[in-house]
């Protein structure tokens, strides 16, 4: 090796030394324990969370019975209309019946498609009415599900609570967790 290269090589070591007894001292820290499971879990709030039975509100709520009373009212209505004319049609078809053999073919022929004509419109009636049945219960359950909402929302405020979810919906409730029937509460808060 060349005597110049050796001198720096030198001249190199003696300066990182050098530097290296200037810098501070690092003294190693003694590692610190990570917090016990209990320690985080009693450091954390436990949810509050509220739970309602919504058939339960639905049946025994004022909105709610005066809903299936509209319900019932109705549903009765139809049904009587139903049976009056379900029996206007088999009065019809045995009178049609014991006619038939003194009726010609022509008045045979006008006497069946006056009964067909009737029992469409018995049918079309039936099924306008099942639909409307249907309508009324959709538009009955969307309101009383608002007020539900509603009433949730202003209790769940009013006390404290993250949350107010149906029964049925709950499948799991970890440790910090406080769940607490509401059914009763919001009964007595629904408009």
């Amino acid at each position: 090796m060349k005597p110049i290269a050796i001198l720096v090589l030198l001249a190199c070591i003696f300066s990182f030394s050098a530097m290296a007894e200037e810098l501070p001292k690092i003294e190693p820290q003694p590692a610190s324990e990570p917090p016990k499971a209990t320690e985080t879990l009693q450091s954390q709030s436990t949810v509050k969370i509220g739970s309602v039975d919504i058939s339960k509100i639905a049946s025994d709520s004022a909105p709610g019975k005066a809903a299936n009373a509209r319900l019932k009212d109705k549903t009765e209505k139809y049904r009587s209309q139903i049976t009056a004319r379900q029996k206007k049609l088999e009065t019809m078809k045995k009178d049609i019946e014991t006619k038939l053999p003194a009726l010609s073919p022509q008045q045979r022929q006008a006497k069946i498609k006056e009964l067909e004509k009737k029992v469409g419109e018995y049918q079309k009636f039936a099924q306008g009415a099942e639909k409307e049945m249907r309508k009324m219960e959709s538009e009955l359950s969307e309101s009383m599900i608002k007020a539900i909402q509603k009433a949730a929302d202003e209790y769940g405020k009013a006390n404290g609570f993250a949350a107010i979810v149906p029964k049925r919906d709950l499948l799991y409730l970890g440790d910090m967790v406080e769940l607490r029937d509401v059914t009763e509460d919001i009964i007595e808060n629904i408009r």
